[in-house]
């Protein structure tokens, strides 16, 4: 880029000069880019400069990837890492998070409900009273009424 007065204003919009080539820049910025453009004299000569790299960018051919491509890069890389990054998986590699959430989700809801469900509302098969102390058989005749 050529000198220009280093000024944050500039600065800005001689950052904004490659959305204004590319025309990704919204309609307000693009007019107070274009209104700085004509009294800046440095960010004209940026800008043509910009579009006349971007001219002779076009104009080179795609080159389309040989058609296994993906599978010899693959193949690279386990061979040079010795199988670290394409090794052997886990079950949570294997298996998809939102597979494993959900199945504790049911698995936490089917608790809940049998819980919710049982005569005790716990997994005990039956409420054991408070420690009360046992009456002996004969306590009926020893108690007197009265």
């Amino acid at each position: 880029m050529s000198s220009a007065p280093p000024t944050s204003d500039h600065d800005e919009f001689e950052a904004r000069l490659s959305e204004l080539a590319d025309g990704t820049l919204p309609a307000e910025d693009r007019r107070s880019v274009e209104q700085h453009l004509e009294t800046c004299a440095s960010c004209r000569e940026d800008l043509a400069e910009l579009r006349k790299t971007m001219d002779a960018l076009s104009g080179l051919h795609r080159v389309p990837a040989p058609e296994n491509f993906d599978r010899d890069i693959t193949e690279t890389i386990r061979r040079r890492s010795r199988g670290r990054f394409f090794g052997r998986r886990t079950l949570g590699d294997r298996v998809p998070f939102e597979l494993l959430a959900l199945l504790a989700l049911v698995l936490g809801l089917a608790l809940y409900f049998f819980l919710r469900g049982s005569d005790t509302g716990s997994l005990r098969p039956f409420d054991r009273e408070p420690d009360t102390p046992a009456i002996h058989e004969d306590a009926p005749s020893v108690v007197p009424r009265p």
